[in-house]
């Protein structure tokens, strides 16, 4: 397990939806930083390039210096706001290709397999997101989730931090941290929130129950 690790990564990652207008989308980002989100992945699969590029844009220049901004899948848009890093799907381009056009970037990768896992780390990732792990709309076209057993699996077997993610709240936190997580992604838990600021503190807070009940 790597949950030593110190990074600002850790612990919790905000996902951005697909759905929600720019502007609205990247205040909520910023209360969810104001409640403890440590990270932001932005995240838009079905949108256009301007719309991403946009979100990117305005988080980069809205969020502290240094903060993990990482952009999904896009080189061209997280070299132009100065991303932290790129997280990339299972089914990636050669990580070393980036590394070469990019060698600042953190890389990420999402792995739904102990097989792939081990593939992106042999890589040269940086990290990892492990799931699903719990049923959320999501992640079904993957299949019926297996709980904490596959981020187990992963987080026992690569020696890079690992992030679950798929269906996490405040009830899944404890199963998610005994499984060897080093933190967690969430996309729905805070998406949608009324108030996103105190759903943020809530999530960080359980986290770090977690240490205070085993230290």
């Amino acid at each position: 397990m790597i949950k030593s690790l110190v990074s600002p990564l850790f612990p919790l990652m905000y996902v951005t939806p697909e759905d929600i207008p720019v502007k609205p989308l990247v205040q909520r980002a910023l209360d969810a930083v104001a409640g403890g989100v440590t990270s932001i992945q932005v995240r838009r699969k079905e949108g256009s390039a301007r719309e991403i590029f946009d979100i990117a844009i305005l988080l980069a220049d809205s969020l502290p210096s240094g903060f993990p901004l990482i952009i999904n899948s896009r080189l061209d848009v997280a070299l132009e706001a100065g991303a932290w890093g790129l997280h990339l799907p299972e089914d990636h381009i050669p990580l070393e290709r980036l590394r070469d056009r990019a060698p600042a970037l953190r890389l990420g990768v999402s792995c739904h397999s102990l097989k792939a896992a081990r593939k992106a780390f042999s890589e040269g990732a940086d990290y990892l997101i492990a799931g699903p792990v719990f049923d959320t709309p999501s992640k079904r076209p993957y299949g019926v989730p297996p709980g904490p057993v596959l981020l187990k699996e992963v987080a026992g077997s690569v020696p890079l931090p690992v992030l679950a993610i798929g269906g996490i709240a405040e009830g899944g936190i404890p199963e998610v941290w005994s499984a060897g997580a080093s933190g967690f992604a969430v996309m729905g838990a805070l998406a949608y929130e009324e108030d996103v600021r105190s759903r943020a503190f809530s999530l960080r807070r359980c986290w770090s129950r977690q240490g205070d009940l085993r230290s």
